[in-house]
C-alpha cells in the first residue's frame, strides 16, 4: 500500500497522478465500506458512481486543506456517501412506488354494490396495516402484495430473514385480532 505522504507528494507533481494513486490504495478500502452499507439495495453502478463521488471529493479535500490522515479523510467522506445512498434507495419514496402500483378498479364482473362493500373492507384492512407500525406495516405489504420472501424483505430493510419472520407472524397475530374484534362490533 503507498503511504499518504507518498500520494499527496504525487498530488504535488500531477492531479492525475496523485488520483491514480490514491484510488490503488483505497479502492478496495472504499468499496468495502460502501457494499456494507448499501448490500441489498444498490446495483453496482450505483456503487461505482458512489465510489466515484467520494474519490472526487477526497481529491477536493485533498486540495483544499492539509491532510494528516489520508485513511481518516477517506473513511468519513465513503461512510457519510453511502449513507446517502442508503437512504436514497431505501427511503419512504421507496415504498411509495410500490404503493402507487396497488390499484383499487373494479373487476368487470362487480356490482356498483359489492365494489363498494369490498373497497371499504380493503380500506379498513389497508389503515390496519398501516396502523401497525414500520417495520411490521412494511413486512407485510411487501410479502404479500409483492410476494417477496423473508430474505429479499430482510435485504431491503437491513434485518435478518428469520426476524423478518418473526415479525411477519406477530404483526399477523396482531391483525387477526383487530379484525376479528372490528367484526364482533
Amino acid at each position: 500500500m503507498i503511504s499518504d505522504d507518498e500520494i499527496m507528494q504525487a498530488f504535488s507533481i500531477s492531479d492525475s497522478e496523485g488520483y491514480w494513486k490514491l484510488l490503488d490504495s483505497y479502492c478496495s478500502y472504499v468499496y468495502a465500506i460502501v457494499s456494507s452499507h448499501v448490500r441489498g439495495l444498490a446495483s453496482e453502478q450505483d456503487k461505482e458512481e458512489c465510489i466515484a463521488d467520494i474519490f472526487i471529493e477526497t481529491v477536493n479535500a485533498c486540495r483544499k486543506q492539509n491532510i494528516d490522515s489520508l485513511k481518516a479523510v477517506v473513511s468519513s467522506i465513503a461512510k457519510r456517501k453511502s449513507i446517502d445512498l442508503f437512504r436514497k434507495l431505501s427511503g419512504k419514496n421507496r415504498y411509495s412506488s410500490y404503493m402507487e402500483e396497488i390499484t383499487d378498479e373494479p373487476a368487470d364482473y362487480d356490482t356498483p354494490e359489492t365494489f363498494s362493500a369490498g373497497r371499504t373492507e380493503k380500506e379498513n384492512l389497508w389503515n390496519e396495516v398501516k396502523k401497525l407500525g414500520e417495520p411490521d406495516s412494511d413486512i407485510l405489504i411487501l410479502q404479500f402484495f409483492y410476494d417477496k420472501t423473508a430474505k429479499e424483505i430482510g435485504n431491503i430493510l437491513k434485518m435478518t430473514a428469520e426476524a423478518v419472520t418473526k415479525r411477519s407472524q406477530r404483526a399477523r397475530q396482531k391483525l387477526r385480532k383487530i379484525l376479528t374484534e372490528s367484526e364482533v362490533i
